[in-house]
């Protein structure tokens, strides 16, 4: 979309997510109490319920993407379009009654805390993958709602591939540094016993603390860590006994796992498991305005 030089968006409540990737211009966003400039290559998140409003640079119109999205389907009951909500309906149109949506529940990622800014590092693939995002919401093709979910999930990937290093550490982190080196000295020394306070000492922290720093630090649980570090250690010192595997997988399952049960309870994934406002239940239904 173009938004025109100077204009301002008033301020507003979205019931959704968004991503904003700013392509031309400059401008400013505030997210409830927070300010944020807007400038080519940055990408915004708004998240839903919060109050903000735009404000574009009177030197050049801005050009961006906006995509509004979530990331579960969370039932026809709280299904809405953006367009007829707050996306395409012209000012002197009927405000339509949205009284409702205050109460539309939400689902994040437990695994990825994603800030309202981002300055991407890696600008042309951010630009290509919304680019692509938009040319398959406009096709008419009978599966490019496939590709375009497979899209989105590429986005979400980038976003990850910036926040986090290769070894699944959170980079703004204050103890990144002695986590990585944590997981190398692991990789290396997987054929010995080594426990939680061994890697506390060497980071010089207690080892509750190091423990703490460490789960914040790796957002991922221990049962998605765990391969990952295993096949990095195959990979690195060849083939080895199974005992010397099996070692390997206690010595780094030192975090607390959720059980199956818990996610057997859930109707979303294990990674989508922070929901916040009413369920989609029948007394929602019931308070819908008629379609």
């Amino acid at each position: 979309m173009e938004i025109a030089k100077g204009a301002h968006s008033p301020e507003r409540f979205i019931y959704d997510h968004e991503f904003i990737y700013i392509v031309k211009g400059s401008g400013r966003l505030r997210i409830e109490d927070r300010e944020y400039a807007m400038e080519p290559g940055d990408l915004l998140y708004i998240r839903p319920h919060k109050v903000n409003e735009m404000f574009v640079s009177e030197g050049e119109p801005m050009l961006c993407f906006a995509v509004h999205f979530d990331y579960v389907f969370l039932g026809e009951a709280v299904d809405f379009s953006p367009y007829s909500v707050y996306l395409g309906r012209k000012p002197e149109e009927a405000a339509l009654d949205t009284s409702w949506l205050k109460a539309r529940p939400d689902a994040e990622l437990i695994d990825m805390d994603i800030p309202e800014r981002i300055r991407p590092a890696r600008v042309h693939q951010f630009f290509d993958i919304f680019r692509l995002l938009c040319q398959q919401f406009q096709e008419s093709r009978t599966d490019s709602q496939i590709w375009l979910k497979s899209s989105m999930l590429h986005l979400i990937g980038l976003v990850h591939q910036e926040l986090t290093t290769k070894e699944g550490i959170w980079i703004g982190h204050s103890h990144v540094d002695l986590m990585l080196d944590a997981i190398q000295f692991m990789q290396q020394k997987y054929t010995q016993k080594i426990d939680l306070p061994t890697l506390a000492s060497r980071a010089t922290l207690s080892p509750k603390y190091f423990e703490l720093a460490y789960d914040r630090a790796d957002r991922r649980s221990g049962r998605q860590r765990r391969p990952v570090l295993l096949q990095q250690a195959v990979q690195e010192n060849g083939r080895h006994a199974p005992e010397e595997i099996c070692r390997f997988i206690k010595m780094v399952e030192h975090e607390r796992i959720v059980s199956k049960l818990y996610y057997r309870t859930k109707k979303y994934p294990p990674f989508l498991t922070r929901m916040t406002g009413l369920n989609a239940d029948q007394s929602l239904i019931n308070n819908r305005p008629a379609r």
